[in-house]
């Protein structure tokens, strides 16, 4: 079952909720997050540090730092 929650991140002096969906994957998840309107897939790799796919697979549109922003805030929950 694919749940929806609202994280909230701070970036650049602003709040944003950002729609994030869980999705299970046997015994592991992904985190699909909507950043600047791109579906972005967040996942832990084997060091446990989050790794980001882009979804569509166009790279080069989404601000660095903002997904960085989202990386911070998830490794303080």
């Amino acid at each position: 079952m694919n749940e929806t929650i609202m994280l909230p991140v701070d970036y650049q002096g602003a709040s944003h909720e950002l729609p994030v969906t869980i999705v299970p994957l046997g015994y592991t998840y992904q985190l699909h997050i909507e950043v600047e309107g791109k579906t972005l897939i967040f996942e832990k790799d084997d060091q446990g540090e989050y790794r980001v796919i882009d979804a569509a697979h166009d790279s080069g549109t989404v601000s660095k730092g903002f997904v960085a922003a989202v990386v911070a805030t998830l490794e303080a929950l």
